[in-house]
């Protein structure tokens, strides 16, 4: 071993540090992105529902009347 060892050993144990450190941020931005998504599609579903649920009423509101004719 020479006297430069040790200082690079270090070096690489700080830069593993700072590299597990960004790993765990870049988890916990992947967790909170994962729930806005999973948010966003449950909202988009019931946007959804609502339309067709909308569309379904008023082709109704037209077919009713007219089958019984009112």
């Amino acid at each position: 071993m020479t006297a430069s060892d040790p200082d690079r050993l270090d070096r690489i144990e700080g830069l593993l540090t700072g590299f597990g450190e960004d790993l765990k941020a870049l988890k916990e931005q992947s967790i909170k992105s994962n729930e806005r998504v999973e948010l966003y599609l449950k909202a988009s579903q019931q946007v959804v529902n609502l339309a067709f649920g909308l569309i379904l009423t008023a082709a109704l509101a037209i077919i009713i009347p007219v089958v019984t004719n009112r």
